[in-house]
């Protein structure tokens, strides 16, 4: 499903935009855990500190991203429309 599909079916398009967007969160969380808890690996101690390093990284680069992004929304004000 697309964005667009979804869209035309008269429901709120921003619920349809943030379902999708979480589901897609989900789906990559789900990869990210795969691949530290189910590693292909004999050994888990060679690649395992570094895997679960760049998910911490990762996580925390999300987490600062969403805080930037409601920090934005709360602090700045909306740009007047110019189509008159």
């Amino acid at each position: 499903m697309t964005i667009a599909s979804l869209q035309s079916q008269h429901a709120d398009p921003e619920f349809q935009t943030w379902s999708l967007l979480h589901a897609r969160d989900n789906r990559l969380h789900g990869a990210e855990l795969a691949q530290i808890t189910k590693h292909h690996d004999p050994n888990p101690a060679g690649d395992a500190l570094h895997q679960l390093q760049a998910w911490a990284r990762r996580q925390a680069r999300e987490k600062q991203m969403q805080a930037s992004a409601i920090a934005h929304l709360r602090y700045c004000p909306p740009v007047p429309n110019q189509a008159a």
